[in-house]
């Protein structure tokens, strides 16, 4: 068995050596190819900067709006000005300068320019030199930074607000445009909050439940989104999941990422196998042009020691090469005892734009976790139900056997070609490796004939590796066809995905709830799980889709084909499982952009996920499918930071696997999960001051079909209602100069504590507060002071003990209590 996975491993090295190969030869021909345009039609410096457009004449609002999404301007205005006026159309190529000229000929209406990519529109003055444009001589840059950057797909947002995403088209498109709910949470957002992991980054997003598995989120991410558990993506790539890997979950240090979005409901046309629920896209901190620098230091609640670094700039003279570094360590306790956290993150990346159509980014990720926390539970008796009281520090597992290690790599890249205003290409790749180890004595409910004073125990040892190669092509069309302008993406990926798990058992001493004695004897564990395999598994997959604009409509069809195998080696029995599958997933929607900001959608998509396991009769399990309609209204007030969100949604899951009731030890897929609800979510800087967060989800969930005693019940663990809001207010008096406060509240409903609905978990409150104090804004004539800033957060102030869900009686988790940290930024 070691010679086949050792020649396992060898073929797909060797695949991922040829993909490389494959890259490092597309590099070189799209460099060629670009100096080859360069050398032929070297464009003259007037039409730098040219973009094709095709907008009809039509109320001025729509056209601005539509303009300035293509052509990366913020534009602001009072609506009144605009009100009643029509555009002239816009049909070729044009400077933003020389299309907001057009469109704003014989309208009365100037603009000008506030800073790089900011413009404000004003009466045109009498005796203008040309239609719409004011000519101001020098233009003073009023703003700060470049926020077409920051609100591009890729950028870290405004504020708390993003207003673009390529998480649901696989293009940089505004979010108002996309016939389907998007959540993201800035970079920002995270830094007011002090999120210390990805799940934390979630607890103001709508229809998320990201905290289910209770405190220990840094290395255990078990999400869920509209009532199912959803997996990871790491820049637009899929990093394997529970569904492939099984217990070794990816995940990353959220000081290494400058955004995290929700995509609600299912995405398989563009990415292939995902859960109906979503997936969630991660945005690594990428290298910048603007130099940054920071260094962070932060301590608190149980002992906690951090530190962390982010560098990024320019690496040569002309601009052509630019890196970046953010790096993250600490060590802590925690709140249950004998169990500590410690991580050491490093996040290299380095981009090379040899000239203005081509960019090539490489991404390297190196995380180690010694000591990975909690791996354990407790029971429902003595935390939600009845019995005997288990403390929230109560530790069940044995000390000086216990351990949770994780270890994760990753090296991969983006490049980018531009041909013309027409096509463009791209290449996405990322090797990444994982390993895991868990030995700990785990708690299996209380034992019996104790009276509810000792706890049943099993030991457990649990090692999985996990190696994961990822490729995506897709080439992008821009053209029009009479009064319809089309943004077209055709593409290809592929992923292939090596799982080694070994998984025993075995029985351990009995734990005293009142009385713990730790240090007793765990007998050898020779039982063998079924779990233990060597599973082998690829997938291709093909799609296409396109986005067309006329007038104030937006239009989205998309379809997709998917062709995956996988191998599986029972360790356990020895057998082995071939299983092959394919399958068509499609999504269309449409969008209609009222004047006001306005914005309703309605969309319908489809996705699927391969199943493991075979029938009585030894047919391999069909993928589960799953179908969602959705309708909502977005909105984004023009000229404002802002955007709101309200959706509905009715999404269905079919091919669940239920109990054969003509062979009860197998399962057959006639189960069926139904969830629909509504989901409120609003990012808004309400003034210059002060910015703000409110969400609301409803979910009503139920399980449709099925042989079992689940038939009409609610799946475990899922709030069927949720709230949350958050503000920060920078005050502006001349004695709170640098000062910032924020603080929210998070409402979580209560839950059903297993699958039969027997009990519930009950529901909860949480706030949360924050301080911060920037003391070179304080104290502006002190030098040494410039850059550097003092903050403080707390969540769970109050300290509520609560339980964040069980999934069966013998299985809860207690959730994260209160958690104090100051650190100590210093920017230069």
């Amino acid at each position: 068995m070691r010679g086949m996975e050792q020649g396992r491993r060898y073929r797909l090295k060797a695949t991922v050596s040829g993909l490389a190969l494959l890259a490092t030869a597309m590099l070189a021909a799209g460099t060629a190819g670009a100096q080859q345009t360069t050398q032929q039609a070297a464009p003259a410096p007037a039409a730098a900067g040219q973009q094709t457009f095709t907008i009809p004449a039509q109320d001025l609002n729509a056209a601005l709006l539509t303009f300035t999404s293509r052509a990366g301007l913020q534009v602001f205005y009072d609506v009144s000005l605009v009100k009643g006026l029509r555009s002239t159309a816009l049909n070729g190529s044009y400077t933003p300068a020389q299309g907001l000229a057009q469109l704003l000929a014989g309208t009365g209406l100037a603009y000008r320019f506030t800073g790089p990519t900011t413009v404000s529109l004003e009466p045109a003055p009498q005796g203008a030199a040309a239609p719409g444009v004011l000519h101001l001589g020098a233009v003073r840059v009023e703003g700060q930074g470049d926020d077409t950057a920051a609100q591009s797909a890729y950028g870290p947002g405004v504020g708390y607000v993003a207003t673009r995403s390529a998480a649901g088209t696989k293009t940089d498109t505004p979010l108002i445009e996309t016939p389907q709910a998007i959540s993201v949470v800035t970079r920002q957002q995270m830094d007011d909050q002090n999120v210390q992991s990805v799940a934390q980054a979630l607890r103001y997003t709508s229809g998320m439940v990201p905290e289910q598995r209770g405190n220990n989120t840094d290395s255990l991410e078990y999400l869920y989104a509209r009532g199912f558990q959803i997996e990871e993506y790491l820049n637009g790539l899929r990093l394997p999941g529970v569904a492939v890997a099984g217990y070794n979950i990816t995940s990353f240090d959220a000081y290494t990422l400058d955004r995290v979005e929700v995509l609600h409901g299912p995405a398989s046309v563009l990415y292939g196998q995902s859960s109906p629920g979503g997936l969630l896209n991660l945005g690594t901190k990428l290298p910048t042009a603007d130099p940054l620098h920071e260094i962070m230091l932060q301590t608190g609640s149980y002992g906690r020691a951090q530190g962390a670094v982010d560098l990024s700039g320019k690496l040569n003279d002309s601009g052509t090469l630019l890196g970046r570094l953010a790096a993250d360590a600490f060590t802590t306790g925690t709140q249950t005892q004998h169990v500590d956290e410690q991580r050491i993150a490093i996040a290299p990346s380095l981009t090379w734009k040899p000239d203005a159509d081509t960019t090539l980014t490489i991404l390297g990720n190196y995380q180690r976790d010694p000591k990975a926390g909690l791996y354990n539970s407790v029971p429902a008796a003595g935390t939600v139900l009845p019995g005997v009281h288990i403390p929230r520090d109560f530790d069940g597992g044995e000390p000086g056997f216990d351990g949770f290690s994780k270890t994760e790599m990753s090296l991969g890249y983006s490049l980018s070609h531009t041909f013309d205003n027409t096509w463009s290409v791209q290449q996405n790749f990322r090797y990444l490796t994982n390993e895991q180890t868990v030995r700990y004595v785990g708690v299996d409910g209380v034992a019996a004939g104790t009276n509810g004073t000792m706890l049943a125990r099993e030991a457990y040892y649990n090692h999985g590796t996990v190696e994961n190669a990822t490729l995506d092509n897709h080439a992008q069309a821009k053209f029009a066809t009479g009064p319809l302008t089309h943004t077209a993406t055709f593409g290809v990926d592929w992923q292939q995905t090596e799982f080694d798990h070994v998984f025993f058992g075995g029985s351990a001493p009995k734990l005293s709830i009142t009385d713990p004695q730790y240090g007793q004897a765990i007998p050898p564990l020779t039982a063998v799980y079924a779990t233990s395999t060597h599973m082998n598994l690829t997938q291709t997959g093909l799609y296409g889709q396109d986005q067309v604009r006329f007038d104030k409509w937006a239009f989205l069809i998309g379809v997709r084909e998917d062709f995956t195998d996988a191998t599986t080696l029972a360790l356990k029995t020895n057998t082995t499982t071939k299983t092959d599958a394919d399958a068509f997933t499609w999504r269309t929607g449409l969008v209609y952009l009222f004047d006001s900001g306005f914005a309703p959608y309605v969309s319908y998509s489809t996705s699927f996920q391969p199943s493991t396991g075979t029938t009585y009769a030894g047919s391999a399990f069909k993928p589960t499918t799953g179908q969602q309609y959705e309708v909502g209204v977005k909105y984004q007030r023009p000229g404002s930071n802002s955007f709101v969100i309200l959706a509905a949604f009715n999404l269905t899951q079919q091919n669940v696997a239920t109990t054969d009731p003509l062979h009860t030890s197998f399962q057959v897929q006639t189960g069926e999960i139904r969830s629909r609800g509504v989901e409120l979510e609003a990012h808004a800087s309400l003034t210059e001051e002060l910015q703000a967060i409110a969400t609301y989800t409803y979910t009503d969930l139920d399980v449709t079909k099925s042989n079992t005693t689940n038939l009409n019940k609610v799946p475990a663990g899922i709030p069927e209602n949720m709230a949350s809001g958050w503000l920060a207010f920078d005050m502006p008096w001349l004695w709170s100069q640098g000062m910032q406060l924020s603080g929210g509240v998070r409402y979580i409903g209560e839950t059903w504590g297993d699958t039969t609905n027997t009990f519930q978990v009950p529901s909860v409150t949480l706030v949360d507060l924050g301080v911060r104090y920037d003391l070179g804004q304080a104290f502006p004539q002190m030098a040494a002071l410039q850059g550097l800033s003092l903050s403080a957060t707390a969540s769970n102030l109050f300290d509520r003990t609560y339980v964040s869900g069980c999934i069966a009686s013998s299985f809860c988790t207690y959730g994260a209590g209160r958690l104090v940290l100051g650190n100590v930024k210093y920017r230069w």
